[in-house]
């Protein structure tokens, strides 16, 4: 009787340290396996994105079941990832932000409904999922100790150009899945690519060639100019800082001494 307890509270101290690792690994920068557990999750979630945009045009059609498998190998690790987070903070993560996006990237695969196109493009939102690689980048800051203050500076400038390009190429994507979603029934947004050459029109250029023929296309469109500006002035902030520091950088740094 004591060897079956003293073996059952083995088996639970063995699964409390598995979870507890796990749970460092996705929340603790300072972490040793911090970098490659999220490394690995935006590695899947672009692929997986890059997947289901190539499963939306028509001439990849004999390649189903390789974009299948990368679903469900994907699938499988987020799930993972889900079950760890809502463990740990149950309610207070099944109901936040992210954790409705997180439940998004997994729950058409679960009901085998990937057929459907309305939930193939709602698979697109895995994309909102680097929001959070985002947030822990800029965590893992505080595992770095920057020995000047230009070199923190550096950091900071390089991390906000990663955010620009990441938050630009996440509203391109999002964007172009929403049209192809919306008007999918067009030649010009008959697949994701091509709701993605239109979102880049929109966003970049601030005019589309190819106009929206119904009203929720015309909200689209509007609500990506709109992102298109922000976007913009982001843009601005960053080159701006580079600039500072590259016009007026020696003039700080003595200030600084």
């Amino acid at each position: 009787m004591r060897k079956h307890t003293k073996s059952t509270a083995q088996t639970t101290n063995t699964k409390y340290v598995v979870f507890q690792s796990l749970y460092e690994a996705l929340e603790n920068p300072r972490s040793r396996w911090f970098s490659h557990a999220n490394d690995t999750l935006a590695f899947l979630t672009l692929l997986s994105v890059t997947s289901l945009a190539f499963q939306s045009v028509a001439a990849f059609a004999s390649y189903d079941y390789l974009f299948m498998t990368i679903e469900y190998v994907a699938v499988f690790f987020f799930t993972i990832e889900y079950v760890v987070r809502f463990a740990a903070q149950k309610t207070r993560y099944a109901f936040s932000f992210f954790g409705i996006i997180d439940l998004f990237a997994i729950l058409p695969t679960f009901f085998m409904l990937g057929n459907l196109t309305f939930l193939k493009t709602t698979r697109i939102l895995r994309i909102l999922r680097f929001l959070r690689i985002i947030r822990l980048t800029k965590l893992a800051r505080i595992t770095t100790h920057p020995t000047t203050r230009s070199e923190e500076r550096l950091r900071v400038e390089n991390l906000n150009l990663k955010i620009y390009f990441l938050a630009l190429t996440s509203a391109i994507v999002m964007f172009g899945a929403f049209m192809y979603l919306i008007e999918g029934y067009r030649a010009e947004f008959s697949n994701m690519f091509l709701g993605m050459v239109w979102a880049v029109e929109v966003i970049l250029g601030g005019i589309n060639h190819v106009a929206p023929e119904t009203l929720i296309g015309e909200i689209t469109a509007i609500a990506a100019r709109f992102v298109g500006l922000v976007l913009f002035g982001l843009l601005i902030t960053v080159v701006g800082g580079f600039m500072q520091k590259l016009l007026f950088g020696s003039a700080t740094r003595e200030q600084g001494m």
